[in-house]
């Protein structure tokens, strides 16, 4: 227990002690309260002024808002509403509002969108006699089209996988895992068990507990080079798929959870394009299939064939003439795509991959800006163009066996690595044999998860801020949905793809 009558110089030094060492969000949150206080932040978070956001603005509609919801005034409410729901209202979305306070923004902030939220609940309940059904639904169709979803982008990186495992139990646990989820390789592995457990199935500390069925006692560097008798790169994929054992579809797995899985793929071929598996590309497509190819590393495990469920409800090759491999090497964090199919319009990114985690700063923290990060964006620019150049010249002398390499090389060094919130996995946090899953005692696969959690709990504040007004939404059109199309078909609950009208 640390004494408030330590000289305030030590007393900071030991609560910075404890948040970096908090194995619990209570620890955490104790201590970045404490030093919150000690620093004059806490007061800061409840003084409203503030010349980054318009502070007037949006006392002014918080105090709307509350009135009407203590007069339960559900016709304003939903004129008040109509006004416009954005994330960014009068700038308070913006990312520096979250650098001065350990524990949040201005309090007023998140009394606000608190009051939203609410107010969309009210406002979703509201008796059809003042609010009918049909009203309702065109009501927050539009709110969901104008706000726009969040989305948690999950990178590939082998065996440091563990990290996302602490990055998503805490958004779990603390109610704020976006709907929309991505992964490749490594993340695609993550994506697949959300896939399969609902909510109450995880939230019990299922993803501290999980462990992939790898080979122990092994050297990976043997198994890589084919030394192991009996084990190659290939069983210890097929092994691992086999712990996850998912037989669903991407739509199967949507009418499970409710969460629209996304698998990114890389094709084996030159010339061909890169592709994102999901309930609207591939709703047929069986999510293992889709892990295989998004885990089969190139010259490490061979290329595979997707399968999908054909219509007498047994498996057939997807695509037959094309053979996939790992997506991180194309499109680890399929940013632009999220936003084309499901009107996603901010991204959470759980960063693992070790070749690019080297080089990433969070662009969202002011700190991170500077010659270091000027030079390593130039290292990669620069790399990134003597493997284009490299790969032209091989292929004009008859060298074109190299190419697939080379493009999947610069595909990772060109692509962009960070989003709105990024929570990204420090270098000291890991050894390089992990990423080869070579862990010398379980220990060190807690610790990994214990980094995700400890990067996420400071993200905390802003997620919530941003993500929950999306979530609500998500919850609200699924519950009308149901009021309207009926909840039970077969003995099991209906869902329906809630989309916001966004052109494919």
């Amino acid at each position: 227990m640390i004494s408030l009558k330590m000289p305030s110089g030590f007393y900071r030094q030991e609560l910075q002690r404890s948040i970096h060492t908090a194995t619990s969000y209570q620890q955490w949150h104790e201590a970045a309260q404490a030093l919150d206080k000690l620093s004059g932040a806490e007061k800061w978070r409840h003084q409203d002024e503030s010349q980054f956001y318009d502070y007037c603005d949006i006392r002014s509609r918080y105090e709307q808002l509350r009135e009407l919801l203590d007069e339960n005034n559900h016709e304003e409410l939903l004129y008040v509403l109509n006004e416009g729901i954005h994330g960014n209202m009068s700038g308070m979305g913006r990312p520096i509002l979250y650098n001065y306070a350990l524990t949040g923004t201005k309090q007023v902030i998140d009394d606000y969108v608190s009051a939203i939220t609410r107010a969309l609940r009210v406002v979703a309940n509201a008796p059809a006699t003042q609010i009918p059904i049909q009203q309702k639904v065109d009501f927050f169709r539009r709110a969901s089209h104008c706000y726009g979803r969040s989305a948690l982008m999950m990178s590939g990186g082998a065996g440091l996988i563990y990290f996302h495992h602490g990055v998503v139990q805490t958004l779990i646990e603390h109610g704020l895992l976006p709907h929309v989820i991505s992964g490749a390789s490594a993340g695609a592995w993550v994506s697949a068990l959300l896939a399969k457990h609902t909510d109450d199935e995880l939230r019990d500390g299922f993803f501290e507990r999980y462990r992939y069925e790898m080979p122990v006692l092994l050297n990976p560097l043997r198994v890589l080079a084919g030394m192991e008798p009996g084990v190659t790169p290939l069983t210890v994929k097929q092994s691992a798929m086999d712990g996850i054992d998912i037989d669903m579809t991407f739509q199967e797995a949507y009418e499970h959870t409710g969460r629209y899985i996304n698998i990114s793929i890389a094709p084996a071929e030159k010339h061909q394009n890169s592709r994102l598996m999901n309930a609207i590309t591939s709703p047929n497509v069986y999510i293992r299939s889709a892990i295989d190819a998004s885990g089969s590393i190139p010259g490490v495990v061979p290329p595979v064939t997707l399968y999908a469920k054909g219509a007498n409800g047994r498996p057939k090759p997807y695509l037959p003439t094309r053979k996939w491999v790992d997506g991180s090497f194309a499109e680890d964090l399929p940013a632009k795509r999220l936003s084309r199919l499901f009107g996603v319009n901010h991204y959470i990114v759980s960063m693992i991959n070790p070749i690019a985690v080297p080089f990433v700063q969070d662009p969202k923290i002011r700190s991170a800006a500077g010659i270091r990060t000027i030079a390593g964006g130039l290292m990669i620019d620069s790399a990134a163009d003597v493997l284009a150049q490299l790969e032209k010249y091989l292929t004009r002398f008859g060298a074109s066996f190299i190419s697939p390499a080379i493009l999947l090389a610069h595909g990772v060094l060109t692509q962009n690595y960070t989003g709105d919130v990024n929570i990204i996995l420090n270098k000291r946090d890991f050894l390089w044999r992990n990423v080869l899953f070579s862990y010398h005692r379980d220990k060190e696969i807690e610790n990994l998860v214990l980094a995700g959690k400890r990067n996420t709990w400071p993200k905390l504040a802003m997620i919530r801020n941003a993500a929950l007004i999306g979530r609500e939404l998500d919850d609200i059109l699924e519950m009308l949905d149901e009021r309207e199309f009926g909840g039970k078909q077969n003995g099991r609950s209906r869902r329906h793809l809630t989309l916001p009208s966004v052109s494919f």
